[in-house]
């Protein structure tokens, strides 16, 4: 059975593999130091499901020792659901990646816990913000956040601690009773 292309990308594995390579090339040996909970055979197994949809690509390859190192990185363009491709999706397949996500979220959130917890110096906390935006404050605010992150290095460092940000923006029903509205 082929798996759909949310299913793909909500794999808990596969979203840690997509985060490493957002914005940088890795080895596989710099994948499993970056994402020390996923044993090497594990790797492999959902590195090739992410290459046999595109997901990821082979940008090099080196001899090591008699062996083929690759060096992966992400397609952009295909790292992530399309407008058109959303046009395509059930409410209910929506709702079910949507639990996927949230699911993860609660994973990482137990593992949180587990450790020494200190919410100020680890900065953990959620929630939850109405913004009104008309049409063109919504395109200039995801501009601005967009510009926002990339502001901020993503490589790991022995003096960084990683903080996972997770968002969702979830727009009310138009007036007209759809989703799509226009544009008020």
């Amino acid at each position: 059975m082929t798996q759909s292309k949310g299913d793909v990308l909500l794999h808990p594995v596969r979203m840690k593999i997509i985060q490493a390579l957002a914005g940088r090339s890795m080895t596989v040996q710099q994948l499993l130091d970056n994402i020390k909970e996923v044993p090497q055979a594990t790797m492999y197994r959902q590195l090739n499901i992410l290459k046999k949809h595109g997901i990821v690509i082979v940008e090099g390859e080196q001899p090591i020792r008699g062996a083929v190192e690759k060096t992966y990185t992400l397609d952009t363009r295909k790292s992530f659901i399309t407008p058109d491709e959303a046009k395509h999706i059930s409410k209910e397949e929506f709702i079910r990646y949507f639990i996927m996500y949230y699911a993860n979220l609660v994973r990482m959130t137990e593992e949180y816990f587990e450790g020494e917890v200190d919410f100020d110096t680890d900065g953990y906390g959620f929630h939850q913000l109405e913004l009104q935006l008309n049409r063109e404050e919504w395109t200039n605010f995801r501009q601005d956040y967009q510009q926002l992150l990339k502001k901020y290095h993503f490589d790991p460092r022995p003096d960084r601690r990683k903080r996972t940000m997770a968002a969702a923006f979830i727009p009310e029903k138009s007036s007209d009773g759809g989703w799509s509205g226009n544009g008020k």
